[in-house]
């Protein structure tokens, strides 16, 4: 898989940076919330707990998906900001 940030927004009064990015997979399904947030926490350098997917958009019949996700500072503000919904959709909860 290949990653490509289309956007990214520094959000200090929500303690995030914001990103878009795009992800190549080569002729198969979308991958996994887990995959996607190991694939952004190797090639950022980012704690993987901080790692919150907002949004998976897959275009019909396109080898490519574009998501939304955040990564915060601290735990304690990601718990504070984000809806339980999607700490549960990512498993930090």
């Amino acid at each position: 898989m290949s990653v490509e940030i289309i956007k990214k927004f520094e959000n200090k009064y929500l303690h995030r940076t914001e990103y878009l990015f795009k992800i190549t997979h080569d002729a198969k399904n979308t991958p996994s919330r887990s995959d996607i947030r190991e694939l952004i926490s190797s090639t950022l350098k980012a704690p993987k707990d901080l790692i919150v997917i907002r949004k998976i958009k897959t275009p019909f019949g396109k080898n490519e998906s574009f998501i939304e996700l955040f990564i915060y500072d601290n735990k304690e503000k990601m718990l504070e900001i984000e809806p339980k919904h999607i700490l549960k959709r990512n498993g930090l909860i």
